[in-house]
């Protein structure tokens, strides 16, 4: 019976599929932005640091680690308190860029 093995020059991650969140974990989780979508309809989103641009096409939002960007027509900010921030309208895409 032979072994395979492989290597890649790639550094090593571990995934943890199931695992204890500690206090600063829950914190962190805070700090992230954090999306739920409603259908194409409605976009909320946790974690929001400011609005880039803003027009009925689309919408840039400014997050801790990079920015959202949100396309579609006829789109809408009906809520905006402090980290939260609603966009409705007829949502199209929904992309994240990395700083």
């Amino acid at each position: 019976m032979s072994r395979f093995r492989f290597k890649t020059n790639g550094e090593k991650k571990k995934l943890r599929i199931f695992r204890y969140e500690k206090e600063s974990d829950s914190r962190k989780k805070l700090l992230t932005p954090q999306i739920e979508m409603l259908s194409n309809k409605e976009l909320n989103l946790d974690g929001c640091k400011g609005i880039i641009e803003y027009n009925d096409v689309y919408i840039r939002i400014k997050v801790s680690s990079g920015e959202i960007t949100v396309t579609g027509v006829s789109l809408n900010i009906p809520v905006f308190e402090g980290p939260t921030i609603t966009v409705s309208g007829d949502i199209k895409s929904v992309e994240f860029n990395v700083r």
